[in-house]
């Protein structure tokens, strides 16, 4: 069998990678491994629905990063019976098998209090008194942006429920780096797994997670990482993932409109039928 064995590499082959790293030094310019521009998102999908306990669901991945969330509710609650607004409950969940460290584990909850504090600020709890809002996220893969997709889908899952807003919620993911021989800032949207891996072990990286109210236009969820923010970096990114979201926001409402127009089809078929 020794006739179909693959030929070694040459001593001194370099990975795809490398080559463009070596390419970005070379030229001080930037080109993303996964040769997508900089501004450039990963594919979306939507899928919207309800489970067997009579919760709205909504399906949501960017790429390979893939999220379940279901709402229940506004339901009447006893417990907050003394309570003049509804109350919003979330339980996150990963289907990662990795074990999680007490600094990750105290990370996510201080991530799923951030999540809450801007869900309940969105959600118009004072129509909702005496009554509990419960949210449950599945995080099926993440592969990149999983905050970012996190928020939307959730976002997305509470209009299905048909729960009153104040607007919908679009969320993406900006990563800063600093090439480190013209010291020229690149600004990277919605990276996946792999990139994130990568340009965190070549470069000096800040990361940012901007959630926007797609048609008030203002900012609602800011969450940052990172050690070279200063006002003028944060404002160029913060107008850019502003962008970005909104970009990112007219394709949503393309396929929200296309499952209200089935909807409604679906509907009238029914009325048809019974007529």
């Amino acid at each position: 069998m020794s006739k179909y064995r693959a030929p070694l590499p040459h001593f001194n082959c370099k990975s795809k990678f490398e080559k463009i790293y070596e390419e970005n030094l070379n030229n001080g310019s930037f080109k993303r491994i996964n040769n997508r521009k900089n501004n450039e998102i990963r594919d979306m999908f939507i899928k919207l629905g309800e489970d067997e306990n009579y919760g709205s669901s909504c399906f949501y991945s960017l790429g390979n990063t893939k999220i379940l969330t279901t709402v229940y509710g506004p339901n009447p609650d006893s417990k907050y019976a003394t309570y003049s607004k509804g109350k919003v409950f979330l339980d996150v969940k990963s289907l990662n098998i990795n074990t999680i460290g007490a600094s990750d584990r105290e990370r996510d909850n201080d991530i799923k209090s951030l999540l809450i504090e801007c869900i309940s600020n969105i959600i118009l709890l004072e129509k909702y008194p005496q009554c509990s809002i419960k949210i449950k996220c599945l995080i099926i893969q993440d592969d990149g942006g999983c905050l970012s997709a996190t928020l939307t889908c959730i976002s997305l899952a509470l209009l299905k429920a048909q729960v009153q807003m104040k607007d919908i919620i679009i969320s993406i993911n900006i990563n800063s780096i600093i090439c480190p021989v013209t010291k020229k800032m690149y600004h990277l949207v919605d990276l996946d797994g792999m990139e994130e891996k990568y340009y965190q072990s070549k470069y000096e990286m800040n990361s940012i997670t901007l959630g926007i109210c797609l048609n008030l236009k203002t900012v609602c969820f800011y969450h940052g990482a990172g050690s070279f923010f200063n006002s003028k970096n944060l404002a160029e990114i913060t107008s850019y993932g502003e962008c970005a979201c909104k970009s990112l926001g007219s394709e949503i409402k393309k396929v929200l409109k296309q499952y209200t127009k089935k909807r409604i089809d679906s509907i009238y078929e029914k009325v048809n039928v019974l007529e």
